[in-house]
C-alpha cells in the first residue's frame, strides 16, 4: 500500500500537468499575443508561414479590405487550421475539450476573436454545453444561418465579447468504417456513423462588426 500512493500521486500529477497544458477559455484574455500560443520555434519545417501546435498545423493569412486590386489595405491577419487530430485537446471551456484552434488579430497583433473547434461531438454533449453557459451569462440567443446546409448558432453577449457557439452536421455515412478484426467482412457491412462540429467564438466586442459575418476561409467563415 505504501509503495501505491506514491505512484497515484505522480499520476495525478501528470493529469493536472496535461490538463494545464490547454487554453483555458473561460476568462480568455484578450490581452494575449500569439506568441502565448505558439512562437518561432513552432514553425512548420516544410512550408512557410505554417505553425505546428501537437498535431494542429496552422496557416498564415494576412487578409485585405479589398478596396482596390493590387493596393489592399491589410486589416487583419487571420490563423487558421489546415491539420488536426480528434485525440489532441488544444483549448478547454470548463470540462469541455476542443480538438483545435483559431484565431484573427489585427495587423498590430490585438486579438480579435478566439475560436476553439471540437471535431467529433455529441448532440447531448452541445446540450449540455449550452445549458453550462446559459448558466453562467444568461439564457442564448439562438439563429439559424446556412453554409452548404443550415447550422444553430447560440449566442451570449457580456461586457466586454460577445461567446457564439455553432453546432454544425457532419455526415460520416459516405465514407466506410472497418472494425480492426473485420477487414474480411464485406465493406457493406460497415458501419455509418453520423457526429456534430462544435465551434466556439470569443469575439472582443470592439472588434465585433470586423469579424462576424466578415471572415470567409476555413473554420472562421461560420462565426455569423
Amino acid at each position: 500500500m505504501e509503495k501505491i500512493i506514491p505512484i497515484l500521486i505522480c499520476l495525478l500529477f501528470l493529469i493536472s500537468c496535461k490538463k494545464e497544458k490547454a487554453i483555458e477559455l473561460e476568462g480568455f484574455n484578450f490581452n494575449n499575443k500569439r506568441s502565448a500560443y505558439f512562437s518561432d520555434k513552432d514553425k512548420y519545417k516544410t512550408y512557410d508561414n505554417y505553425y505546428q501546435i501537437k498535431s494542429e498545423v496552422i496557416g498564415v493569412d494576412t487578409i485585405s479590405d479589398g478596396a482596390f486590386i493590387e493596393s489592399e489595405k491589410p486589416v487583419r491577419i487571420e490563423y487558421r487550421q489546415d491539420i488536426f487530430s480528434y485525440e489532441d485537446v488544444l483549448a478547454r471551456f470548463d470540462d469541455f475539450d476542443f480538438n483545435a484552434i483559431n484565431f484573427a488579430a489585427t495587423v498590430d497583433g490585438r486579438m480579435m476573436v478566439f475560436n476553439a473547434v471540437a471535431g467529433k461531438i455529441s448532440l447531448e454533449e452541445t446540450k449540455k454545453f449550452v445549458e453550462l453557459l446559459d448558466e453562467k451569462y444568461g439564457k442564448s440567443k439562438v439563429g439559424r444561418e446556412t453554409f452548404i446546409k443550415p447550422y444553430e448558432i447560440y449566442t451570449w453577449h457580456l461586457e466586454d465579447r460577445i461567446i457564439k457557439y455553432c453546432i454544425v452536421g457532419d455526415d460520416d455515412s459516405h465514407t466506410m468504417k472497418i472494425e480492426a478484426g473485420q477487414a474480411n467482412k464485406s465493406d457493406t457491412n460497415g458501419e455509418k456513423k453520423s457526429h456534430v462540429r462544435a465551434f466556439l467564438y470569443i469575439i472582443k466586442n470592439e472588434f465585433a462588426n470586423q469579424v462576424i459575418g466578415k471572415m470567409n476561409s476555413g473554420d472562421l467563415l461560420y462565426c455569423k
